[in-house]
C-alpha cells in the first residue's frame, strides 16, 4: 500500500507534468488521475478542488525553489558574492527542473497567483533571512536601490528565469564566464 505522503507526491507530480505540458485547461482532474495511476477520488480525497491541488503543487515547487536558492551557504558570503551565487542558483533551478520552471511561469501569470504583500513575505524561508533584512532595513541604509520589491525580482532572477529558459529551447548552452557577467549585469542593476 502506498503511504498518504506519497500517493500526495505522486498526484503533485502527475499534475506538475501535465500543467507544464499542457497548460492549467490542459490538465482535467481526470487526466491527473490516469497519469498517477489512481482514481479521481483519492485525487478529492487529498484535494478539495483542481485549485486547491494547483495551490498546493505552488507551495511544493515554491519550496524547492527557495531551497535551491540558499543552496550553497550564500549568505556566509559578501553580499555581492551572495547575490551571485543566489542568481547561479536560481539559473541552475531552472535549467535543471524544466517541468517547474514551466509551471512556475505559468502559475505567476494566471488568475490563482497572488503575489506577496511584502519582500518578507516572498522571502519567507530558512537561510533568506540576511535578503529579508535588506528590505527591511531603512532604505536610506540599503546596499540595494529602494525599488519595489517586484523589480528588485525581476532585475535579479526574473532575468535568471529568463536565460534559463530561453537556453532551454535555444542551441547552446552559457559557459560559466557568460553566467557571472549576467549575475554582475543584474548586481549593478539593483546596487546602489
Amino acid at each position: 500500500m502506498v503511504a498518504t505522503k506519497d500517493k500526495q507526491s505522486v498526484i503533485l507530480q502527475a499534475a506538475l507534468e501535465l500543467i507544464a505540458e499542457h497548460g492549467f485547461h490542459g490538465a482535467p482532474m481526470a487526466l491527473v488521475a490516469k497519469r498517477a495511476g489512481v482514481s479521481a477520488g483519492i485525487i478529492y480525497h487529498y484535494f478539495a478542488s483542481k485549485e486547491d491541488l494547483i495551490h498546493a503543487l505552488y507551495q511544493r515547487v515554491e519550496g524547492e525553489f527557495k531551497r535551491a536558492l540558499v543552496a550553497g551557504n550564500p549568505q556566509a558570503l559578501p553580499l555581492a558574492g551572495a547575490f551571485r551565487q543566489i542568481w547561479l542558483n536560481g539559473y541552475h533551478f531552472y535549467r535543471a527542473h524544466p517541468h517547474e520552471a514551466r509551471f512556475f511561469e505559468q502559475y505567476k501569470h494566471s488568475p490563482f497567483y497572488h503575489p506577496p504583500a511584502t519582500a518578507a513575505e516572498a522571502l519567507t524561508y530558512d537561510g533568506m533571512e540576511f535578503l529579508t533584512g535588506l528590505f527591511a532595513a531603512d532604505p536610506a541604509d540599503r546596499p540595494i536601490k529602494d525599488l519595489p520589491f517586484v523589480v528588485i525580482y525581476e532585475l535579479s532572477l526574473g532575468v535568471a528565469a529568463r536565460v534559463a529558459l530561453y537556453y532551454a529551447v535555444a542551441p547552446g548552452e552559457p559557459d560559466d564566464q557568460l553566467l557571472d557577467q549576467i549575475a554582475a549585469a543584474c548586481w549593478q542593476a539593483i546596487a546602489r
